[in-house]
């Protein structure tokens, strides 16, 4: 078994990744900017590590990384929409202190670090679907291009400094212990709207096509990234399989009886038309697949949101 660090482990896809670590047996430390225990890993306090501060914070991840054998890097700082009003302030603190955190890894002498990146605004708009691993990088939201900075440098460092590396391009997640309060994650603050009686806004006419993956299937293929040791070093994360906003809402009629009220807006410049990953690769490098159907996922997510103070 492994001692593993993750950034961001208090989070949404971060708390899950923890969990299944934990299940397999691993030691973990989590690094989180929480001032306390966040709900989300309240039930595993017991078993793990944390510690606060900033994964740009050289000095501070130098020190927590001593005797870690594997990072898993989840920790960002910035939705799609901040990313783009404030992309400097993206940049400065998700690509500058993205770098310091590679600087530290060197000097603990990480093993393996594992980055989750984004297959949702990486590509930009396909030339085709789905979209394989080898498709053109073309990122037309500041949220995709940094993430894709962060990409290149990790594989610079794996270059010049020997650090091995995976990079999970994951597609859009969505399930249980969610933050609705950042504005992302169009699933969660949808069934949130829907709760609080509320209207739901959509950006165009709700044709947009996207591939949504349950976050706990995400978090098995984590946790068979840290197992791995075929020479691929990048996969798409996804379900592989597209819906659009209008089939959500379809699905959402049939988990829940109170009427829904639509807002539809203009489209946004950052939004692409369709996204759907190609999950063959990983599903054959990490003998792993999709678990979790879309409306059984609907349907998990709608009863934890029901069940929640």
């Amino acid at each position: 078994m492994a001692n593993i660090l993750v950034t961001g482990g208090s989070g949404f896809i971060g708390s899950h990744i923890v969990e299944e670590l934990l299940q397999l047996g691993h030691q973990i430390t989590v690094l989180t900017t929480s001032s306390t225990i966040h709900d989300n890993i309240l039930p595993f306090a017991p078993q793990i590590k944390i510690i606060r501060g900033d994964f740009g914070n050289q000095k501070l991840m130098e020190r927590a990384l001593a005797g870690i054998d594997f990072l898993a890097h989840l920790a960002w700082s910035s939705v799609p929409q901040d990313a783009s009003d404030n992309p400097a302030h993206d940049a400065q603190t998700n690509i500058i202190g993205g770098i310091h955190l590679l600087e530290a890894a060197v000097a603990a002498g990480i093993k393996k670090v594992i980055f989750v990146s984004t297959g949702g605004a990486l590509y930009g708009v396909p030339e085709y679907t789905p979209i394989k691993e080898t498709h053109p990088l073309r990122p037309i939201s500041a949220y995709g291009i940094s993430k894709m900075a962060m990409e290149r440098y990790v594989h610079f460092f794996y270059k010049n400094h020997g650090l091995d590396y995976t990079i999970l391009r994951v597609a859009n997640a969505y399930g249980t212990r969610q933050n609705l309060t950042k504005g992302q994650g169009v699933i969660g603050i949808w069934l949130q709207k829907m709760q609080q009686q509320q209207s739901i806004e959509i950006w165009g006419d709700g044709s947009a096509v996207r591939d949504y993956i349950y976050v706990k299937d995400i978090a098995t293929a984590v946790a068979k990234s840290i197992e791995y040791q075929g020479k691929e070093k990048l996969f798409n994360l996804g379900a592989g399989k597209g819906h659009s906003l209008n089939e959500i809402l379809t699905i959402f009629k049939k988990i829940s009886p109170q009427p829904i009220q639509i807002n539809y807006l203009p489209s946004r410049s950052f939004d692409v038309p369709v996204n759907v990953l190609d999950n063959q690769k990983i599903q054959q490098a990490f003998d792993w697949k999709p678990q979790v159907a879309l409306e059984e996922g609907l349907a998990i997510t709608w009863d934890w949101l029901q069940e929640m103070p």
